[in-house]
């Protein structure tokens, strides 16, 4: 889509700039604030604020096209990510939007970063921040992202293709970008990508969930399922013949005298103690499994509520001061290093991954929890009831020996006896039964890990697929390998004998000149023409495919940076200048083309909004007054810089 900046204006100063279409040059000395400008347009086209001090705080108006829609956009040069930027668009529907800059607001749904997305119809996609990790969590693709393509900033022009190798958060998005401007992220594929991390979280949990409960029952004298289907047969066999039995003893008795009756009674209320005493030492068991169990579980908690602890709080956490000695530490390490121990930190899980596995295992703890609560309960009932039950026993063997104290037939001990064996085998047959329930769980989780591991295995399969199966794709990838050759070409770019012609590598998206990757190329200059030729190819593609969503603006800062100004360089720069000013003539109602140099342009016909000095700087000086002066001895000026 065409996207052209007609103006940009430093609020409060005198400092306006007026872009034409076509292609436009801002030239001027090293310390006049050329790469200033830049990142003010930046700013415009809602990057982050990376500025020099002397324009920190100030506020930056501009005036933008749009397609057919033209917008003015006023926001301040802070760091702050809310900080609030106002868009007017300009004839139209005078629609106004006041929204955050990059991270959003009570009360806002969008931000200017959002907004500029939408504007430009580019697609609204979250990807995965580690590509080979199906759990990582999604991060949004911004119009920063994007713009990527579209800005040559002057410390990677001459080193790296867009500042990544030492950058990886940077190198995916570059990546993803590449993917999405080309066809090669399919939302269909996106749509599997999201069903596919549902279902390797639900795969982890579940098999976290059969690894415990196996290594609960493996404790237990209840790890063999064929063994507690042997034993509840037997069971089931030996308390059916108890049941004839007392059935056959208790009708064999024709009269029934007060001592029968009594020791009747006795045997009943000794059974109902033996099944209580029984079901409470498994009820015992139980809670001891449990509160074991539980104990596990709030260790897990703990440790993982110290990794997310540690996660949130001294994950960015920067030692300025030593914490031994009161010191100031200074500057060490670099960025991808730990600015105390100067090591690499390790990969850690992500905080998202960490806070699910919290949860579940809350889950688990507050589950044992009421298990537990539930055990003891029933263990106290069972306790009184044994207590009850072993009073009763007493009275009744006090009214016996009443009744007679040596008189006790063998047909009442019979009774007695099959009575508590009936008891236990009942209590026992519930104990299998609840084995074999906790086994039957372990299967049917073993079965939904099966199926689930089958369609994650589906749907890898269904993403490959997607990957390289539309003709259109391998079109595009094909001119944009014949762009960038004919623009190295045009610029007479040195070349090497190794493997004649350039393209862009379909694993890595780098541009690879004559069999050589961009990290071996060595020279500065031929870098500078190489990146060059790589943006302006995707732009040649673009213009001639309206499929591919790449903004039409093209920003170079320090096009000449290492190029050289004699001889045979000084023609290259000249050509890669020809090559620039004809695409955006060609293309100049949908092409605008800005570039920084230090020197005029070599060519003529080139518009140059904006020449600075060192006395003529970005941000202008007030006028001094009559008389006025610095003095002879005073510091140089600190510069804008580049």
């Amino acid at each position: 889509m065409r996207l052209r900046i007609e103006e940009i204006t430093l609020v409060g100063t005198s400092r306006t700039i007026r872009f034409e279409p076509g292609m436009n040059a801002i030239v001027g000395s090293m310390s006049g604030g050329k790469t200033a400008t830049v990142s003010c347009l930046r700013a415009l086209l809602g990057a982050d604020v990376s500025v020099v001090p002397e324009l920190r705080g100030r506020t930056i108006a501009g005036t933008v096209l749009v397609g057919e829609r033209r917008f003015r956009i006023v926001r301040p040069l802070v760091t702050t990510a809310n900080a609030m930027v106002e868009i007017a668009e300009v004839d139209g529907s005078g629609e106004v939007w006041r929204l955050p800059a990059s991270q959003l607001r009570a009360g806002y749904d969008a931000t200017f970063r959002d907004w500029w997305r939408d504007v430009l119809e580019l697609p609204r996609l979250s990807v995965p921040r580690a590509p080979n990790d199906d759990r990582s969590p999604l991060v949004p693709v911004t119009i920063s992202d994007y713009l990527m393509y579209c800005v040559l900033r002057q410390k990677e022009i001459d080193s790296s293709v867009f500042g990544t190798p030492d950058n990886y958060s940077k190198n995916i998005k570059r990546k993803y970008v590449f993917e999405i401007l080309y066809g090669l992220y399919d939302p269909e594929a996106a749509g599997l990508r999201d069903r596919l991390r549902e279902v390797t979280t639900e795969l982890a949990a579940l098999t976290a969930d059969a690894s415990t409960l196996e290594r609960i029952l493996q404790s237990t004298a209840f790890a063999s399922r064929a063994q507690l289907e042997v034993e509840r047969l037997a069971t089931e066999r030996e308390l059916t013949e108890a049941r004839q039995a007392d059935i056959h003893l208790t009708g064999s008795i024709p009269n029934e005298p007060t001592t029968t009756k009594l020791r009747r009674r006795i045997a009943e209320t000794e059974a109902e103690i033996a099944q209580a005493a029984a079901a409470a030492e498994a009820e015992a068991v139980s809670v001891n499994h449990l509160r074991e169990l539980h104990g596990q579980l709030v260790a897990q908690s703990r440790r993982l509520t110290r990794a997310l602890v540690a996660e949130r709080l001294l994950n960015d956490f920067e030692f300025h001061t030593c914490p031994r000695c009161g010191a100031g530490v200074p500057d060490r390490g670099d960025e991808h290093s730990c600015r105390l121990c100067l090591q690499t930190p390790p990969n850690l899980p992500a905080p998202s991954s960490l806070a699910a596995e919290q949860d579940r295992v809350i889950e688990q703890v507050t589950e044992t929890e009421e298990l537990i609560e539930r055990s003891t309960h029933r263990l106290a009932q069972l306790q009184t009831a044994v207590t009850h039950q072993t009073r009763r026993r007493t009275e009744l063997g006090a009214q016996l020996d009443r009744a007679t104290s040596t008189y006790i037939t063998d047909q009442a001990d019979r009774i007695r006896t099959v009575a508590a064996r009936q008891a236990q085998l009942e209590e026992r047959l519930a104990r299998l039964d609840d084995s074999l329930a906790l086994h039957d769980r372990l299967a049917g989780q073993a079965e939904r890990v099966a199926e689930l591991e089958r369609e994650q295995e589906d749907l890898n399969s269904r993403i490959d697929a997607t990957r390289h199966s539309n003709k259109a794709v391998s079109e595009r990838l094909q001119k944009l390998d014949d762009a960038f050759e004919a623009a190295l070409r045009s610029f007479d770019a040195p070349r090497f004998d190794d493997e004649p012609g350039s393209y862009i590598n379909r694993k890595t998206y780098m541009p690879v000149v004559d069999g050589r990757p961009f990290a071996d190329l060595q020279s500065q200059g031929v870098e500078v023409l190489v990146n060059v030729a790589h943006v302006l190819a995707h732009q040649h593609v673009a213009l001639n495919d309206p499929d591919i969503p790449l903004p039409n603006l093209l920003i170079i800062d320090g096009i000449s940076s290492n190029v050289g100004h004699e001889g045979v360089d000084l023609e290259r720069l000249r050509k890669m200048y020809a090559s620039l000013l004809r695409t955006a003539t060609e293309h100049i109602d949908r092409l605008q083309i800005i570039v920084t140099d230090n020197d005029s342009p070599p060519i003529d016909g080139i518009h140059r909004p904006l020449e600075l000095s060192d006395t003529d700087r970005l941000v202008p000086m007030p006028p001094l007054e009559p008389g006025e002066g610095p003095p002879e001895d005073a510091p140089p000026e600190e510069e804008a810089g580049d």
